[in-house]
């Protein structure tokens, strides 16, 4: 008897995840993105410095205002498909019922990197090994990256994968693809 109560969630050709290979370009992409964004975000503040406008550092407000652009790009505009790592790989980010993910389920994937347990090596090295292709913080957090034009093969039960490892019992919920579509 399995444990439907975490319910259906769709689920790809394997062909249709994003690889290990794709995901390295996507964290390349991304942060060329973002120190490009980091570059046109202080160009009025230098301006506005060597106008006169500025008399005081005005870093305090600078590195807010990026940690909010940095925000809106990892989840607002990541969860649209519209950064520019997804726009050239032609990727997408669903959740497991196929949909757009929340932006608090987005949040909380864009902070299991930056506040751990996770970080971007151990991220890339778990998506190597993983059958979905889900990195640690995907499988955490229900989302998947896939390509931007992937349809779903099927629906299956959802239920909890257990892995143990260092000391550490990790628990998150897995689709369970039939056997003949592993």
């Amino acid at each position: 008897m399995s444990d439907d109560s975490l319910g259906d969630a769709d689920y790809y050709r394997l062909e249709d995840y994003a690889g290990f290979g794709t995901r390295i370009l996507v964290v390349l992409l991304d942060a060329v993105a973002l120190l490009a964004l980091a570059v046109l975000l202080w160009l009025p503040f230098l301006v506005l410095i060597l106008a006169g406008a500025i008399q005081r550092d005005p870093s305090g407000n600078y590195w807010i205002a990026m940690l909010i652009l940095t925000w809106c790009y990892l989840t607002v505009v990541k969860r649209k498909g519209k950064t520019l790592s997804y726009w050239i790989l032609k990727l997408r980010i669903v959740n497991a019922k196929g949909g757009e993910p929340s932006i608090a389920v987005m949040t909380g994937r864009m902070m299991l990197w930056l506040l751990g347990p996770f970080n971007v090596v151990l991220d890339l090295l778990w998506l190597g090994a993983d059958t979905e292709r889900q990195s640690l913080r995907d499988s955490y957090m229900g989302t998947y990256v896939i390509k931007r034009d992937a349809k779903p093969i099927g629906r299956a039960t959802l239920s909890l994968a257990r892995y143990y490892s260092c000391g550490f019992a990790f628990a998150y919920p897995r689709v369970n693809r039939p056997r003949s579509d592993v």
